[in-house]
């Protein structure tokens, strides 16, 4: 099959596995009841993660050639899909889940061979390897992704979205090199779009569906291991370089670390659940959800294209490293004043 046929298969099987598992969502608990933290309205099934998984399972395993490191990665992924699920309808520890988390990525590593084993030249003195602490890096790494996605799951359509901004990038990245993976990465972006139109209610209000931390997770699990095997091949086979992933996932990235920043300077938990993630402080500075959701994709799809654009015009690592760092400054001091800075654009735009 072409990827016309691939891809239409992967929208299918989401599309089906919507319809199939939404009047079973009740009975297996997945679904999410609002509370002070979540302000939506009823109760919403969480199984937009579980019909993409199925959707993307179903087009790789039918059309797809059989890669192991693919195999691999899409198994451990269908277990971060039943963690997810657990934790969507039991609320388990997210210590548990973080020590899950890990044991998964390390299933990978130990399959595949591939780490997180160098870093590229970003401080400008040669190309820096890692290889004595890989694995805790690769660790490090990948819960971090998984988390970062998650995070993102706070209104609707976010995750999914820059997700697929990833994805996209990816796809782009990827193409030329490791043309398996980027169809890979196109699957999962026409497997999100079925998803996404009953998310954002684009064909009717009464079907809504949430992502849950299966999806979420899911998402930052692959995404997370697909900039790896771009990046961390050997020097002359990377599709592209360290310093690039980094835009790829900057937006989730750099919100991730700035929440977790802020609470371990308050004293709290970096896993503990608020409400003061960027999206939040848009839609406290008065934008609607809607809004909120259309900035957020704006910039996450700036960070990707300077990513692309970094890596095709070949701009040194250190420089990329540097702006992305520069740029993270800058995200954490206005992620203080944010409120402030949208009641002024919303007011400018009012007016």
């Amino acid at each position: 099959m072409n990827l016309i046929e691939s891809g239409l298969l992967a929208v299918a099987g989401t599309s089906l596995a919507i319809a199939a598992l939404r009047p079973l969502s009740a009975k297996l608990h997945l679904v999410d009841i609002p509370n002070q933290r979540k302000q939506h309205v009823g109760a919403i099934p969480l199984i937009g993660g579980i019909a993409v998984c199925i959707g993307v399972l179903l087009s790789m395993l039918l059309t797809l050639p059989k890669e192991p490191a693919l195999l691999t990665l899409m198994s451990c992924g269908v277990f971060i899909v039943i963690l997810g699920a657990i934790d969507d309808a039991k609320d388990i520890s997210p210590w548990l889940r973080l020590g899950v988390q890990a044991l998964l990525v390390l299933i990978v590593c130990k399959s595949t061979g591939i780490t997180l084993h160098r870093l590229g030249d970003i401080i400008g003195m040669g190309d820096i390897s890692v290889r004595w602490f890989d694995l805790i890096l690769t660790v490090i790494a990948i819960c971090g992704a998984i988390n970062a996605y998650n995070m993102m799951d706070g209104i609707d359509g976010l995750a999914g979205s820059m997700a697929m901004i990833s994805f996209m990038g990816l796809a782009g990245l990827l193409h030329d090199n490791m043309p398996l993976l980027a169809d890979f990465s196109q699957l999962f972006i026409l497997a999100l779009l079925p998803y996404l139109c009953v998310n954002l209610s684009l064909l009717s209000s009464k079907r809504k569906i949430f992502l849950g931390d299966a999806g979420s997770m899911l998402l930052g699990f692959v995404i997370g291991f697909m900039v790896i095997f771009g990046s961390q091949q050997t020097q002359a086979d990377n599709a592209f370089r360290p310093v690039t992933a980094l835009w790829i996932i900057g937006l989730p990235l750099m919100d991730m670390v700035g929440i977790m920043m802020r609470r371990i300077l308050k004293g709290q938990s970096p896993l503990r659940a608020d409400r003061n993630h960027l999206h939040h402080i848009l839609m406290h500075a008065g934008f609607t959800p809607r809004e909120s959701l259309f900035i957020m994709v704006a910039l996450g799809i700036t960070m990707m294209l300077i990513g692309l654009f970094g890596e095709y015009f070949h701009v040194p690592e250190v420089v990329m490293m540097g702006a992305f760092l520069l740029l993270f400054i800058v995200y954490s001091i206005g992620l203080q004043y944010a409120w402030r800075i949208g009641r002024w654009v919303k007011k400018s735009i009012i007016e």
